[in-house]
Formats: C-alpha cells, sequence, structure tokens
C-alpha cells in the first residue's frame, strides 16, 4: 500500500474515531442532566423573596396525611396546598416526590371539618411550616354573631379572650383561625366595636366558648381593616435534634406558635 494512501486512512480514521466519543460523551451528560432535573426538588424564589418548594414537572411533591381516612393532596409551584375532610385531632404529613419520601411535618389540634392551606418550605431536606390558614368548621356546635365587646387579653402563643355577643370567647393558637375576607388575621387585629362571627365549641365545665374560626366582618372602631397580606415574622429556625442547621426564616405570624413550640426563637439566627 503506498505511503501517502495508508497515512490518508490513519487520519481519517482517527478523526472518525474521535467524532464518535465527543458524541458518546454528550449524549450521556445530558441524560443524565435531564434525569436529576425530573427527579430532584428544587427550591424556588417567588416575586416576594420567599423560599418554596417547587415541584418538576414530572414528578410533582405529593402529601399523604397518615389518617383514617388516608388523604392525599399535591403541593403547588408555591408550596402551598389545601386538606379538606380532615378527621378531628392531629396527624404526620408525609411528602413524597417519585415515591420517595422527602420530609414529614406533624400537625395537631385540628377542629372537626377543618379546611387547612399550608405553605412548606424545604430548608436543608426538611420539610419547613412556613403559613397556615385554617377555616370552614362543619361542626362547631355553637355559632355567635355580634360585636367585640371586650377584649380581655390577646396573644400570640397563649390563650387570648374577647367578649362577644356576652360571652367570654377563647382564642387558642393552633386551633383558632381568624380572618377578614381571604386575609388571614391575628388575635391583635381583633378590636373591640368590630363586628364579627364565631364559630366554636363549649369548653367543659363552663360557660366559655373555644372558638375554631373568627370572621372579621367588618373594622368597627378597631384598626384590623385592611386587605394586605399576613404579617410576617423572621425568626431562628432549630431543627428539632440538629441545632447545627440552624437557619433564618421568614414565615407568616399564623405559623409563629409551632415553630415556638419547639424551640424556635424570634428574630434572625446568630452566628
Amino acid at each position: 500500500m503506498p505511503r501517502f494512501f495508508a497515512r490518508s486512512l490513519l487520519a481519517t480514521l482517527a478523526a472518525l474515531m474521535l467524532l464518535a466519543m465527543a458524541a458518546c460523551g454528550s449524549g450521556g451528560g445530558s441524560s443524565a442532566q435531564d434525569s436529576a432535573a425530573k427527579s430532584a426538588i428544587v427550591i424556588g424564589k417567588m416575586a416576594a423573596g420567599k423560599s418554596i418548594i417547587a415541584k418538576a414537572d414530572t414528578d410533582p411533591v405529593k402529601v399523604h396525611v397518615l389518617s383514617d381516612p388516608a388523604i392525599e393532596a399535591t403541593v403547588g409551584s408555591d408550596g402551598s396546598f389545601t386538606l379538606r375532610g380532615l378527621p378531628e385531632g392531629g396527624f404526620v404529613l408525609v411528602f413524597t416526590q417519585g415515591g420517595a419520601e422527602v420530609g414529614r411535618l406533624p400537625f395537631g389540634m385540628v377542629a372537626p371539618n377543618q379546611q387547612i392551606t399550608i405553605t412548606v418550605q424545604l430548608v436543608s431536606g426538611e420539610v419547613v411550616l412556613v403559613d397556615e390558614d385554617r377555616r370552614g368548621i362543619g361542626d362547631a356546635g355553637v355559632e355567635l354573631e355580634g360585636p367585640v365587646q371586650n377584649v380581655i387579653a390577646a396573644s400570640l402563643t397563649a390563650d387570648s379572650r374577647f367578649v362577644i355577643a356576652g360571652k367570654e370567647v377563647v382564642a387558642r393558637p393552633g386551633v383558632t383561625a381568624i380572618r377578614q375576607g381571604n386575609t388571614g388575621k391575628t388575635v391583635n387585629d381583633v378590636k373591640a366595636g368590630q363586628q364579627v362571627h364565631v364559630k366554636g365549641t363549649k369548653v367543659a365545665s363552663s360557660t366559655d366558648v373555644l372558638a375554631y374560626e373568627i370572621v372579621i366582618q367588618d373594622s368597627g372602631t378597631g384598626s384590623g381593616s385592611g386587605s394586605g397580606a399576613e404579617k410576617q415574622v423572621t425568626i431562628c429556625h432549630i431543627p428539632p435534634g440538629n441545632p447545627g442547621k440552624k437557619t433564618t426564616l421568614t414565615i407568616g405570624e399564623s405559623a409563629w406558635p409551632a415553630h415556638q413550640a419547639h424551640g424556635d426563637t424570634e428574630g434572625a439566627c446568630k452566628s
């Protein structure tokens, strides 16, 4: 075989081998990246800067309520989901994606037939409560409608007491949902002179009413009116059993009592 022809053939074969290797490497990398993108939970950012759980196109995040009957919902791209038809009591929420468990969140003190909208965030592999909105009591037992005649005590972390339509009404963190229209409120927004609607139940051995829901119908002489978003609270979240991974979070005020109960502190974490 002539030397020139041999050299040309070898050069052609070498070029073909290099092209084949490049094509294989490119195809393998792209496939791995696509697979990871479809199976991973990613953290997104809302316009307001709140971190959220975002669902992948083919693998949405599911939440399962360990209750009887079992209840399931899909977590939205903003990290929120709504649970309806809940039995009374407390349960564990189990979050899965693609069949694999990604986190758990205990949830308690739920009233009969209560509807709860929950917003969560994934922080260092832990599902964290960001906000909650409880409403829609089906079996409250007691309903009151009338003016707030007196504010006896208002607290975000302990029982608050009001005199409403001649009855002493107890608002309890984690039990009582307060709203005005579609806007979540707190006990600090319930003012003397406001017209409210209360759903609740009688307290044993007492004439008091434990409220499951207080709906502010007008502003009265107080300052609880308005359609702005719920007040936000900056906290230092300390994961139970893992204090070394504390994280600064901004959550809705309604979610603060649940965080405080397991040792979180108000204000940003200190290094």
